[in-house]
């Protein structure tokens, strides 16, 4: 079995799962995590909520009586990664996803695509009773006020696409999962600190530990795009530890591959459908230049009762769901070389 093919249930739960960029969980040692990772009906549930008749704002549906559910389709198997700040003393509500990434592995699983989608899109969301009226406000709040089950809904609404598969990874393990591989490497555009731990983070590369990993792709603040730059860090410390995983040898390492494994494992709930082991087999054969990354297309700034939001851009979003249901991202990005880029604030 080639190397590569060793990570793929840990890099879709480390790299795609911290919130995106790569598959993992050694095949040899799937067995294991399948019965350590938690499991939650969450398609189950979404599928009981009622139907959304909002017209759907960004998906082109043919013919005048196809209403918005029917518009989901498409090739290829689509996860939804959701990365989750809990802390046990916070409700439901209190609890928020900061980090919401769509996966999306072609039809004949030799790429993959991560599409990030801002905390603070402006999207629609149904109603809710007792907590929301319905209309468009903040995506994050789906989370908080139904979970992931209406966050798959929410997702699925805006992009026209049927999500195949939710894993929901808690922030808390990037500290952890870091310190594991022996920490990460990162390349900073600019000097810049973080306001609430004032943490600075120099010009040129930075060596991350768990703490540091952890404040770098939290911080929004000081950033100078705010969450559009949290999104990039995101991307880059997930490509930079899928790299760390594979050239220091912890696939090779026994004791360290089942300790990284553990400490996954019990950062993931994952929908109960999804076949961990045979999901690695599928996917044995990506390396890591065959993912790419982009996140949804957006024209500048909404004013809202929550705060300011990003407002899409319709016909970048409309040209990029397309692209996602017809399985012909490939030609997107040839289109839009400058959206894979990975790189540091």
């Amino acid at each position: 079995m080639a190397r590569w093919a060793k990570v793929v249930v840990v890099t879709l739960a480390v790299l795609i799962g911290l919130a995106g960029a790569g598959f993992g969980a050694a095949a040899l040692y799937a067995g294991h995590v399948e019965g350590e990772v938690a499991r939650d009906d969450i398609l189950g549930r979404a599928a009981a909520l009622p139907r959304i008749t909002e017209a759907p704002e960004y998906v082109i549906v043919t013919g005048p009586s196809r209403a918005p559910s029917d518009a989901l389709a498409g090739a290829g198997t689509n996860y939804l990664i959701l990365g989750v700040d809990t802390r046990a003393t916070w409700t439901q509500e209190q609890s928020r996803s900061d980090t919401i990434m769509l996966v999306h592995v072609d039809a004949t699983h030799d790429h993959a695509s991560v599409v990030s989608i801002p905390r603070d899109s402006h999207v629609y969301i149904p109603p809710v009773p007792g907590r929301w009226p319905g209309g468009k406000t903040k995506i994050n709040s789906a989370y908080a006020w139904g979970g992931a089950p209406l966050m798959l809904q929410v997702v699925s609404h805006l992009t026209g696409l049927a999500i195949d598969h939710v894993v929901r990874v808690d922030f808390a393990a990037i500290r952890k999962i870091t310190d594991i591989v022996g920490g990460v490497d990162v390349q900073v555009r600019k000097a810049v600190t973080d306001g609430r731990t004032g943490y600075r983070f120099h010009a040129g590369v930075n060596h991350l530990d768990g703490k540091r990993a952890e404040i770098y792709v939290r911080q929004r603040y000081g950033l100078a795009q705010g969450d559009f730059d949290r999104v990039k860090r995101q991307q880059q410390y997930l490509r930079a530890l899928g790299d760390r995983i594979l050239s220091m040898g912890v696939l090779a390492n026994p004791m360290r591959l089942t300790s990284l494994l553990s400490e996954v494992a019990k950062a993931l709930v994952v929908d109960a459908g999804l076949d961990l082991t045979a999901t690695a087999r599928r996917l044995s054969g990506l390396r890591p230049d065959d993912l790419h990354y982009t996140t949804i297309p957006s024209t500048g700034f909404v004013r809202t009762a929550a705060g300011t939001a990003n407002r899409l851009d319709t016909a970048g979003c409309r040209e990029l769901f397309l692209a996602l249901r017809a399985d012909t991202m490939d030609t997107y990005f040839r289109r839009h070389p400058g959206y894979q880029a990975v790189s540091g604030s």
